[in-house]
């Protein structure tokens, strides 16, 4: 605004630009030298901070570690990545996976729906199951994972024995991509009123625990809740994860100064295929193969 080389209206036109941009991204800020970039949370060494950032997802194979798919977005959050993510694996592999793994923040009705339809399982635990399964429990006695729930009696024991049964079920707001659970409220005031430990329990009158269901996010609440889906799901950290940490730190893709969505996306199909290459001639390196017959068999697929 202080360049005496523009007049007046160019600077206003310059301003109702930035406010366009601005308003459009749903942010409160953006930055001046990349206005594709969004203010993202992100985390290095431990350190948690906010920065202008692009959001980038990984599909990585468990068994040979390729990296089958690699998404850039400006959504700041995970939750609907998977099928614009899943899409482009499926067109890179020309074959459908059997299942997938994913953090808690994709259990989301749009992604569970999108995989069953295409008859893939999904491996997404909720928040209360990762605990469980990372051994990472809340230090009070009372909080919920201590509370267990009986499918078959439709109720939930608390840590006194008590019974907590239905008091109403109800449909819940609709969420992003389409879908409706049901709100599932569950409570009992007469134990509640009579126990020992109801300060420590709850700040309320009586203790209530919602619960929310959907046909999609039951089936794979029960997966994960079986020691094949639990077992699966621990081989996540062996490859995603550890995509992540080589990227920052072999290729230091955070600090190469692009800008601009589509060459960060180019930007990142190159790491890709750079990474592939490596994995593959160390595959080749580990199970002793033939280089030319790995090249001729890559050139005989390639040529459908």
């Amino acid at each position: 605004m202080n360049d005496k080389t523009k007049s007046d209206e160019e600077k206003v036109d310059i301003l109702f630009y930035w406010w366009h941009l601005l308003d459009c991204s749903g942010q409160v800020s953006l930055a001046l030298n990349d206005n594709d970039a969004r203010l993202m949370k992100t985390k290095d060494k431990g350190q948690k901070y906010q920065k202008f950032s692009y959001n980038v997802q990984l599909g990585t194979d468990t068994k040979s570690k390729f990296i089958c798919g690699v998404n850039v977005v400006q959504n700041p959050t995970d939750h609907y990545q998977i099928p614009a993510l899943m899409n482009q694996i499926l067109v890179n592999l020309n074959l459908k996976p059997k299942k997938i793994s994913a953090d808690s923040i994709y259990l989301r009705l749009a992604n569970l729906e999108y995989l069953d339809n295409l008859g893939i399982s999904a491996l997404i635990p909720t928040s209360q199951q990762n605990r469980k399964n990372s051994g990472n429990l809340p230090d009070s006695p009372f909080a919920i994972d201590y509370f267990v729930f009986d499918e078959y009696k439709n109720v939930f024991i608390c840590p006194n024995n008590e019974e907590l049964t239905l008091d109403g079920a109800y449909d819940a707001p609709q969420e992003k991509g389409g879908g409706n659970k049901i709100k599932l409220v569950y409570s009992n005031h007469m134990a509640c009123n009579n126990c020992k430990d109801k300060k420590k329990c709850c700040k309320a009158k009586h203790r209530t625990i919602t619960r929310y269901v959907h046909e999609a996010t039951y089936k794979v609440e029960r997966l994960m809740s079986t020691k094949d889906g639990i077992n699966d799901y621990k081989l996540r950290s062996k490859t995603v994860e550890a995509h992540n940490g080589t990227f920052k730190r072999v290729y230091y893709y955070d600090f190469i100064p692009l800008i601009g969505l589509k060459r960060i996306q180019n930007l990142m199909f190159t790491i890709v295929v750079s990474y592939n290459m490596i994995r593959l001639f160390n595959l080749i390196k580990e199970n002793e193969m033939d280089l030319f017959s790995v090249i001729n068999a890559i050139r005989y697929i390639s040529s459908y």
